[in-house]
């Protein structure tokens, strides 16, 4: 058996692989006693020697009155490993420069820390700072916007007389205990549409005309390319389904990523001399911290600001006076959605609910789109199908096409083109009928003189006094997740700059980094194993630390030619966590 180095204690300073890391004072001990330690005869483990330094500019804000957001520089990068804060007898691990404490009494006064942790789990010492979470928050904002505001608490919150979902599924829509209750998006394609139109007002002391608000910690970053997207839609596009490129004419959209915000328009929008100032940052968002985006009218221009700091601008002006405003999801699940409320003229709810049909089947000169059961439109003013639909042969909008909706039949109406070349076989119809009384399931049809495909339809039932006995939306309630164990990711490179296909002999260096955005909180890690080929390279305790990145020195003389295989294994604190692995395979060629 190969004699192995073990790493060991002196004193106050852990010993690794012939480095020497000193422990800071009022630092607890960095790994459990009865973690196994060592590194094997052949590997050398490199310690980061960048001085561990503490946090700079901690800054503390209240999102509202029982919750306090904390933001700090990482003075020396946050490759270190992560932080740990401390707040209320509580601590939390966390990879990102900010985060949110919930939960919190009012009025008291709450000291918060905040320390650099290493990848060895050494703390920095703390910044510090204190507020009063009541006094701290500054809710002048809300009083700009037409009351009430939407708080999403609930499946009530998006109840037909304020919102129509579009979802993809039953499962898009989910609630998370973050002080109160939080809606969570859970699927990759969801539109919510509000009923409560947007009136623009008079100019207010900033000179906005209308505005809509939205807090949310998102758009998360689970799939790194979605987007979050605030649309104002003129009628009668409010009533289209899932929202998407080319934008509609008339339109206004604010696409929200996780780098930065951007405007685009619809066809019809004119553009002006304007110029607004733009200069702030968007760092990406850290998961359950919430911040405030609005999307600002103005007369001449629009602009995006985050927590009151503009990030984008377009100089137009826009060519309505009433709009309703969309929220679209796009592959952001486990985004999470506070409040939503909109700023203008005062302006009542419309009532009214989604009814989904589906894509059209059947002969050359019809499509059966489905049928509606009648508790679905009972006690309804009135209904509107609409359509997406696509000609085969020529521009759609050549080809005459009826709805038929029970026995009753209506021209369809084609809502407004773009200006896009590829949409001419493309386009969005509609057409309204009264309501009676339904006395059964309730068929719907497309006719045309020739064949046309329905990629998707849908009914929008105006509710007026019926809301209340629409079915809401499904809402599951679901726990919060347990602290994320970063999973490792793993390079192993070669002294001649070779990642796959080593010569003999020289040194290869394994690179391990421990990094995630996808959560909350971080769960404290108590090791990192390596392992070549099965059998065991190096133990690293890492005292509870939040992160990091490690590099091993492996000497390949004696390592046989032909394929090897290195396994990482990240082991958290609480064994009751999963632990993460990750695997890297290279070849040694012949001399």
């Amino acid at each position: 058996m190969e004699r192995r180095r073990l790493v060991g204690w002196l004193g106050g300073a852990v010993l690794v692989a012939g480095a020497v890391v000193v422990l800071r004072d009022g630092s607890t001990q960095p790994f459990p006693r009865e973690f196994g330690e060592f590194l094997d005869d052949r590997v050398q483990y490199v310690a980061d020697s960048r001085p561990l330094t503490a946090p700079t500019d901690l800054k503390l804000t209240a999102p509202d009155r029982t919750s306090l957001r904390a933001t700090w520089t990482a003075t020396g990068g946050v490759a270190y490993g992560g932080f740990e804060v401390r707040w209320a007898g509580r601590t939390r691990l966390v990879q990102a420069t900010e985060a949110e404490l919930t939960d919190l009494d009012a009025d008291a006064e709450i000291t918060v820390e905040v320390r650099a942790v290493d990848g060895l789990g050494v703390r920095s010492e703390p910044a510090v700072a204190k507020a009063v979470p009541r006094l701290a928050h500054d809710g002048k904002w809300v009083e700009q916007l037409v009351q009430p505001i939407d708080v999403f608490d609930g499946a009530e919150a998006l109840g037909p007389h304020r919102w129509r979902v579009f979802g993809s599924g039953d499962d898009c829509l989910g609630l998370r205990p973050l002080n109160g209750k939080r809606l969570e998006v859970t699927c990759d394609v969801l539109d919510l549409q509000s009923n409560v139109p947007l009136r623009l007002g008079v100019p207010g002391e900033d000179g906005a005309v209308g505005r809509v608000v939205l807090t949310t910690d998102g758009p998360s970053t689970v799939r790194g390319d979605g987007e979050l997207v605030v649309a104002l839609l003129p009628e009668p596009f409010h009533d289209i389904g899932h929202l998407s490129e080319p934008y509609p004419p008339g339109s206004l959209v604010l696409r929200i990523t996780p780098h930065g915000a951007s405007f685009d328009t619809g066809s019809g929008v004119p553009t002006t001399s304007r110029v607004v100032p733009v200069g702030g940052t968007s760092p990406p968002p850290t998961p359950g911290v919430r911040h405030r985006w609005e999307l600002r009218v103005l007369p001449d221009a629009v602009v995006a600001l985050r927590d009151g700091e503009a990030l984008a601008a377009a100089s137009v002006a826009v060519p309505w006076t009433v709009v309703r405003p969309r929220l679209a999801f796009r592959n952001i699940q486990q985004t999470r959605l506070d409040a939503f409320g909109v700023g203008g003229a005062p302006e009542s709810p419309v009532p009214a609910s989604v009814v989904p049909l589906g894509a059209g089947a059947g002969e050359t000169d019809s499509a059966e789109l489905g049928a509606t059961p009648a508790r679905r439109l009972e006690g309804g003013d009135s209904v509107r199908v609409v359509a997406a639909v696509v000609s085969v042969k020529s521009d759609v909008r050549d080809v005459p096409i009826t709805v038929e909706f029970g026995g009753r039949s209506a021209p369809a109406a084609f809502m407004p083109p773009s200006d896009d070349p590829v949409s001419i076989r493309s386009a969005w119809v509609y057409a309204d009928f009264p309501l009676p009384e339904p006395t059964g399931n309730t068929s719907v049809r497309l006719r045309a003189t020739q064949k046309v495909l329905v990629n998707g339809s849908h009914l929008v039932v105006d509710d007026g006094r019926a809301a209340a006995r629409r079915v809401l939306p499904k809402v599951t309630d679901r726990e919060l997740p347990d602290p994320e164990v970063p999973p490792p990711a793993v390079a192993v490179l070669h002294d001649t700059g070779a990642t796959d296909r080593f010569p003999r002999g020289g040194r290869a260096r394994i690179v391990v980094e421990l990094l995630t955005t996808t959560e909350r909180e971080i769960a404290g890690i108590k090791g990192v194993e390596v392992d070549l080929d099965g059998q065991r390279l190096a133990v690293l305790p890492t005292g509870r630390a939040a992160g990091g990145r490690h590099e091993f020195l492996l000497d390949l003389n004696g390592v046989t030619v032909g394929g090897h295989k290195v396994d990482v294994r990240v082991l958290p604190v609480d064994e009751r966590l999963e632990t993460r692995s990750a695997s890297r395979s290279f070849e040694i060629g012949p001399p």
